[in-house]
C-alpha cells in the first residue's frame, strides 16, 4: 500500500480541520503590504483590508515560490521516506505556484503535480474529494489519482458574490464605467471560475442579501451537486444572520451539512470584506 500526501497552495483556503482530517500539508503563497512581504495565513485577514483602508492601495498577492515548495517537499520525505506527494496545485494560469511547485520537483522523486484549474473554496473542493478518494482507495496508483483530479476538477463550480466592488475596481478587474453604474442600479455581478480564470457571472440586484438568496438557489438550480462536495466561505465582514440564511438556503436545497471556510489573504484581497462563494463537484450524469 502506497503513502499518499497531499500538498496545496493557501490560497485553497482549507479549514483546520479538512487539513488535519487528511494529513494535507500547506505551501504558502504571499501577500506584500508596502515594503513587507507576509505568508499568507500567518497574519489575519482584516490586517489586508486595513491596509487597503487607510492607503487605497491594494495587497498585492503573489504564488509560492520554488524554496516554498521545496522546503515542504523536503519535509515530507523526511517524515515519510517511502511516500508519493500529490501536489494539486492553485489555478495555474492565475499564479506562478504551478511552475514554481513544478521547479521544486525536479529535486525529488515520487511527486506528482496536477492543475486544480480552481481557487480559494474551487481547490479545497478538488483537494478534499481527492483526499477521500484516496483514502477509500488505499491501493490505487498515483496516476489514478491525477486521473481522478482531471475528472473532478472539470465538474467542480465555484462562484462568489462580492459585497463590494471596489475591491476588483481597484484590481483592474472591473472598470470605473461598471463599477459606478452597478453601485447607481445597485447590481451586484457574481463572479465564478471558468478555464481557471475568475471572470464576470451572473447579475443581481437589489440589496446584497437578496442576492446572496439568488446566487445559492441558481447554484442548486444550475448544476447537480454532490451535496456531499458542498463548501462554502466568508470574508471578514460577513455578519451572522448572512451566514445563517446561508445554511438555511443550502437545507432548503436538500444540503444537510456543508463546512464554512475563511477566506484567506489572497482571495480576500480581490473579493473584499463581506464577499460570501459556494464550491462543490457536480455530479456524473449517464
Amino acid at each position: 500500500m502506497n503513502k499518499y500526501i497531499i500538498t496545496t497552495e493557501s490560497g485553497s483556503d482549507l479549514s483546520k480541520e479538512i487539513i488535519g482530517r487528511y494529513n494535507i500539508q500547506v505551501i504558502p503563497m504571499h501577500v506584500t503590504m508596502g515594503d513587507q512581504t507576509y505568508s499568507d495565513g500567518s497574519f489575519d485577514v482584516q490586517k489586508a483590508f486595513d491596509y487597503y483602508e487607510k492607503t487605497e492601495n491594494l495587497p498585492k498577492t503573489s504564488g509560492t515560490s520554488p524554496q516554498d515548495n521545496a522546503e515542504v517537499f523536503k519535509q515530507v520525505f523526511a517524515e515519510h521516506p517511502d511516500a508519493y506527494i500529490i501536489h494539486i496545485g492553485y489555478s495555474a494560469v492565475t499564479t506562478v505556484s504551478f511552475n514554481a511547485a513544478n521547479i521544486a520537483a525536479q529535486d525529488f522523486k515520487n511527486v506528482y503535480l496536477v492543475d486544480s484549474k480552481h481557487v480559494s473554496i474551487g481547490a479545497a473542493a478538488v483537494v478534499k474529494a481527492t483526499a477521500q478518494f484516496i483514502e477509500d482507495n488505499p491501493n490505487t496508483s498515483p496516476e489514478a489519482i491525477i486521473a481522478f483530479v482531471e475528472d473532478i476538477r472539470e465538474r467542480t463550480r465555484m462562484v462568489f458574490l462580492p459585497k463590494t466592488l471596489q475591491y476588483l475596481k481597484a484590481g483592474g478587474r472591473v472598470s470605473n464605467l461598471a463599477f459606478h453604474g452597478a453601485n447607481l442600479l445597485k447590481i451586484q455581478p457574481s463572479i465564478k471560475l471558468e478555464n481557471g480564470y475568475l471572470v464576470s457571472g451572473a447579475k443581481y440586484r437589489g440589496s446584497f442579501d437578496n442576492c446572496l438568496k439568488k446566487m445559492v438557489n441558481n447554484f442548486f438550480k444550475n448544476y447537480n451537486i454532490d451535496p456531499d462536495s458542498v463548501l462554502i466561505v466568508g470574508a471578514p465582514g460577513v455578519e451572522d444572520s448572512q451566514k445563517e440564511m446561508v445554511f438555511d438556503l443550502l437545507r432548503e436545497n436538500g444540503i444537510q451539512k456543508a463546512s464554512w471556510m475563511k477566506a484567506g489573504a489572497v482571495i480576500s484581497s480581490h473579493g473584499g470584506p463581506g464577499a460570501i462563494g459556494i464550491a462543490g463537484i457536480e455530479k456524473i450524469t449517464d
